[in-house]
């Protein structure tokens, strides 16, 4: 049974997602499946973009392409709240994972 406190480390079972995450690719992973599956039909991530600074929200929609986005960018914050509002529509005919740190909620 889990108890509060308890800790709890996931890997990929995919060598390529847990070499490109941040730690063990485990959210890659599950993110990739939720596409697969149909659970989401899409995933809000952020890319890197030029530089470790530049972070690029960014609409995945290809479970393959989950992986390009894997790993902590750690950089000025987004509001990932107003790229779907703005950008998404408020997101409303969609079900959506958005991938985020608490800073850029």
């Amino acid at each position: 049974m889990v108890q509060i406190n308890d800790m709890y480390y996931a890997l990929s079972p995919d060598e390529e997602i847990a070499a490109s995450g941040e730690c063990g690719g485990a959210v890659t992973s599950i993110l990739k499946f939720l596409l697969e599956e149909g659970i989401v039909d899409a995933v809000l991530a952020v890319k890197k973009g030029a530089d470790l600074y530049d972070a690029v929200p960014t609409l995945i929609t290809d479970p393959e392409k989950v992986i390009e986005s894997a790993g902590s960018l750690h950089c000025g914050t987004l509001n990932m709240a107003k790229v779907i509002h703005k950008y998404l529509d408020g997101a409303n005919d969609m079900k959506i994972a958005v991938t985020t740190k608490p800073c850029d909620a």
